[in-house]
């Protein structure tokens, strides 16, 4: 799957606190350095495959225990495991996700040239301001420059894609997807970077009232909205609904709500089935969930 992700949508607004160099700014993460003959090029997508024989690309490899990471430069990896491991770890606990058999590390693709990231993206077919996107078990990022502490609130949103293909049978409904890698990385960008002496604000997880997607609508909807100027109202509506279903109701089983809908039930269903000991009707839930969504119009 390669989502849509939107950069209003999902950026963060930063406030650096102070100044930090990048291994201040890291969680270090061991890291096992590969040859280019031990990479099972068979095992990796076609997409893949053309990214690592670009001619122009001096490619290095090296694994952590979930992960391997193709770069060019050491720091580019260090920087990546360090949030990787730390990201997913903090999902999986997020989702609820006991048991973890996958042995099959995930790749990492990190691309520190812009052009040759635009270049590459666009042959791929992936929209031009796309800074990362997730397809199978591989993940492509563009690497931010050395001096830039972290690399983004891209890969926890890319990396939430991931864990959902793994741990679930099925697939789920796009704003469903999408709500729940949005919200993921809102938080975990937040925890990540804020201990470490960074303050990087993501936008309110609020629409306005007149913006405000019926549940009825968002909920069946199978794609991406086809009005551009609606996209930003689908994203945080979609994130600020996982949120409210899982701060709302931390003992839910909401991977068991999440199974449900990937299992093909309608909203309204799944909701009975996890929630319904909290809500008696979809009426009673939309009115407490529109109220925590929406704010005034701005004068």
């Amino acid at each position: 799957m390669i989502s849509r992700r939107i950069l209003f949508a999902c950026g963060m607004i930063a406030s650096v606190c102070h100044a930090g160099n990048l291994l201040a700014a890291s969680n270090p993460v061991p890291l096992d350095d590969l040859r280019s003959d031990e990479i099972q090029r068979s095992a990796l997508s076609r997409t893949a495959q053309q990214l690592l024989a670009q001619p122009s690309i001096e490619w290095n490899h090296a694994q952590s225990e979930h992960f391997v990471y193709h770069f060019t430069q050491k720091w580019m990896a260090e920087r990546a495991a360090a949030e990787a491991e730390t990201y997913y770890g903090w999902t999986k606990k997020d989702l609820k996700i006991e048991e973890d058999r996958w042995e099959i590390r995930a790749h990492i693709f990190l691309v520190e040239s812009k052009p040759l990231w635009q270049q590459f993206i666009s042959q791929v077919g992936v929209d031009q301001w796309s800074g990362g996107f997730y397809a199978r078990n591989e993940i492509f990022l563009l690497s931010p420059p050395q001096s830039s502490p972290f690399i983004g609130s891209v890969l926890p949103h890319e990396l939430t894609h991931m864990v959902l293909h793994r741990f679930l049978r099925g697939v789920l409904p796009t704003w469903l997807n999408e709500g729940v890698c949005e919200q993921q990385s809102r938080k975990h960008y937040y925890t990540y970077t804020t201990p470490k002496g960074f303050k990087f604000i993501p936008p309110p997880t609020l629409v306005e009232l007149k913006h405000y997607i019926p549940l009825s609508v968002l909920t069946s909807a199978s794609d991406y909205p086809s009005d551009n100027s609606r996209i930003h109202d689908y994203y945080i509506e979609s994130a600020r609904l996982v949120q409210f279903l899982l701060e709302e109701h931390p003992s839910a089983d909401f991977m068991g709500f999440l199974q449900a809908m990937a299992d093909g039930l309608k909203f309204d269903n799944a909701l009975e089935r996890v929630y319904g000991g909290w809500y008696r009707d979809m009426e009673i839930f939309e009115t407490k969930f529109k109220k925590a969504a929406t704010i005034a119009p701005r004068p």
